[in-house]
Order: structure tokens, then C-alpha cells, then sequence
């Protein structure tokens, strides 16, 4: 990304580094009934899912104008895809969020990194 502006540039690093310190949290777990008993491991994914989408809301016009390939309305929306009514969080909407979507979603990251 080397027309991107050098805030972006550090918003895209510490987006992917989120969503990569997200998956590992989660991925030690079997399923998502694992994940939910461990309280540590719950509140490091979640709060990792909520940094990376900040970092995706910061992101300017221009850079996600500029990779329309890439899922910005998803990355945006992170923390509604997992919380419902009363701001409680579904482990299994989590869980397969993180383990399913994240892996392809890092790697398309990574390579807008590399223009």
C-alpha cells in the first residue's frame, strides 16, 4: 500500500495484527462451548474484535475505496455481528466469525498491505 497515507498504513498493520491475536485466542478451543468457559480467553477475543474494527472504521475513503475487494462493511461492523440485544456476545456467532471468516480475511488484508 504504498500511496496509502501513513496512518492507514499503521491502522492496516494493527488491524491485521488484531484479527490475527482474535483467531489465536479463539482457535485453541474446540468449539465455541469451549470458548465460552474460559472467561480470560472470551475477553481477549472480544476486546482483539473490537480493536480490529476500530481500526477499520478509522481507515480513510480512500484506502477502502481503493480495494473494493475487500469485506470493509464486515471489518465496520465486527462487534454487531457478534453482540445481540443487551450487549450480550454469541459465542457461536463468534466463534465461527473468527475461526471460518477470519483466516481468507487476513490474508486479503495482507496483500493490500503489499500495494
Amino acid at each position: 500500500m504504498t500511496n496509502g497515507t501513513h496512518r492507514d498504513v499503521l491502522l492496516l498493520e494493527r488491524l491485521i495484527e488484531h484479527l490475527q491475536y482474535a483467531h489465536a485466542d479463539v482457535s485453541q478451543f474446540k468449539d465455541s462451548e469451549a470458548l465460552a468457559r474460559s472467561r480470560r480467553d472470551q475477553n481477549s477475543a472480544s476486546k482483539e474484535i473490537e480493536l480490529a474494527q476500530e481500526c477499520a472504521k478509522e481507515l480513510s475513503k480512500n484506502t477502502i475505496n481503493r480495494f473494493p475487494s475487500v469485506r470493509w462493511k464486515e471489518l465496520r461492523g465486527l462487534r454487531n455481528v457478534i453482540v445481540h440485544e443487551y450487549g450480550e456476545l454469541d459465542w457461536d456467532v463468534l466463534y465461527d466469525t473468527v475461526m471460518i471468516d477470519f483466516p481468507p480475511m487476513i490474508e486479503t488484508l495482507k496483500k493490500v498491505q503489499q500495494e
